[in-house]
């Protein structure tokens, strides 16, 4: 009797077990979320300043540097100047010691004498042949060696005169004097150093001209050369002041090319002024030369022109929205999203494009709305959304030229669920991050410019399609966390 009711007992123990599992398995089934809707992020078409520019980095310089050298050899005897001192253009700056020059003077004065010694002896002896020949008392070969003497004489004296001039003017080299006005950047040499010009002319100081006027020598790429020209206006920043933004202005952009690391770039002169003399030589500029500027312009947001629609791919039998922004369908079951690619090159392709093969299967497996739809895109300039490339957005404009883009507009369909609708427009500048808008929008019109992903308040994912309420290996209902 005992044992019938233990028995009795353990059976309605596991009912119970079964008919609980199973209720608690029926509700998380039928609670599980419903796969959420698409949410776009949308932004405002508004009116604005648009400013293209081009950036680059430089160094400021003095426009004019002259370096002063020494083309004699000595010791420096004395310096009158150091860095940073005013000079005007004639001061003496530096002395070289002149003992040897001035030996060498009068070594060369002592042989000018002596050639003008020479020089009145022969001229008394061809006096003297001439009057001998007269007469017919010397033969003619004598007298023609008396006048060759003379004038030999009258050579060497001549030398000897050059000889003295240039040991004068080695003299004179001794005394350095400042070539130009301006300021000393540089000294190279100090009392008691000994200056060799035999080989080469040493730098002795750096003089800039008028540290008042600057310029910076942009490296501009070739990338970004075609759009500046002369007189366009430039600011700058250099590390020094980073609170503070200079002015200049395209003084030059020269012809000749600059290959570093395979990367050519093109010299560009700025002209800055430099008044309060804050900017010093050798600074580093972080240069953007204004290319473009529009005012009051429509203006849109960079990311919707990188923007692609999601593609919705419904049961059987229902209707299909593809790349263009066509009204979804009203087909039952699940729908299973996929969102396109957003293109990173604003139009260079977004993911890897499909070959002719797999394009004609995609296709055939389209709606006839879908294929008009893409066709409609392809004849637009849009691009083949939805066959691995996002075309439209463009790299961006260098120039004021208009370029045909498409972009998407937030409309609703039949249900009321928000759709994008293609629109093509015009567009001109770009300042990387609005882009000016020539044609097809208005103002205050809301452009979408991006997809926010749904995730499920569970476990961050929808569970698997035929997914097990329980989980396990043929469901995602419970994952360990």
């Amino acid at each position: 009797m005992a044992g019938k009711k233990r028995t009795n007992w353990l059976g309605w123990f596991i009912l119970l077990l079964l008919l609980g599992g199973g209720g608690w398995g029926a509700a998380v089934y039928f609670q599980k979320p419903k796969e959420p809707e698409i949410s776009y992020r949308t932004g405002v078409i508004s009116r604005g300043t648009v400013v293209q520019s081009v950036t680059a980095n430089g160094q400021l310089n003095a426009v004019k540097c002259v370096q002063v050298g020494s083309q004699i050899s000595g010791i420096i005897k004395e310096i009158k100047v150091d860095f940073n001192s005013q000079v005007k253009e004639g001061d003496i700056i530096a002395q070289i010691d002149p003992s040897t020059p001035q030996l060498n003077v009068t070594q060369a004065e002592a042989e000018l004498a002596n050639s003008k010694a020479g020089a009145e002896l022969a001229a008394v002896n061809a006096k003297r042949a001439e009057d001998l020949r007269k007469n017919e008392l010397i033969s003619v070969s004598e007298y023609e060696k008396a006048m060759a003497d003379l004038h030999q004489a009258e050579a060497s004296v001549k030398m000897r005169e050059a000889s003295l001039k240039r040991a004068q003017v080695d003299v004179e080299r001794t005394t350095i004097f400042a070539p130009v006005s301006g300021v000393v950047i540089a000294r190279n040499v100090d009392v008691g150093q000994t200056v060799a010009a035999s080989f080469n002319t040493p730098t002795l100081f750096l003089i800039a001209n008028d540290l008042r006027k600057m310029q910076i020598d942009l490296m501009v790429s070739e990338a970004d050369v075609g759009g500046v020209e002369v007189d366009q206006e430039v600011s700058f920043l250099v590390d020094a002041f980073m609170g503070r933004q200079f002015r200049g202005r395209v003084q030059q952009v020269r012809f000749a090319p600059t290959t570093n690391q395979n990367v050519v770039t093109y010299d560009t002169i700025i002209e800055v002024a430099n008044n309060d003399l804050k900017l010093r030589p050798g600074m580093t500029a972080n240069a953007t030369i204004i290319t473009a500027k529009k005012d009051d312009v429509l203006k849109l947001p960079n990311a919707a022109l990188r923007f692609r629609p999601a593609t919705s791919t419904n049961s059987p039998g229902a209707k299909t929205t593809a790349g263009a922004g066509a009204p979804a369908g009203k087909g039952g079951g699940s729908n299973t999203v996929q969102v396109a690619k957003a293109d990173s090159n604003a139009g260079a392709g977004g993911g890897d494009r499909p070959d002719a093969e797999e394009r004609r299967r995609r296709m055939e497996s389209m709606t006839p709305e879908q294929r008009e739809a893409f066709r409609q895109r392809m004849r637009e300039g849009g691009g083949g959304g939805m066959f691995g490339g996002g075309g439209g957005a463009g790299r961006g404009n260098r120039g004021t030229d208009t370029t045909t883009k498409t972009v998407y507009l937030l409309a609703k369909d039949e249900s009321g669920k928000p759709v994008p609708k293609p629109v093509t427009i015009k567009t001109g500048i770009s300042d990387g991050s609005f882009t000016e808008i020539l044609e097809g929008l208005k103002e205050n019109d809301e452009i979408i410019i991006g997809v926010n992903t749904p995730l499920t308040a569970a476990g961050g994912r929808p569970p698997g399609p035929g997914g097990s309420p329980f989980g396990g290996p043929f469901g995602g209902g419970m994952r360990p966390r």
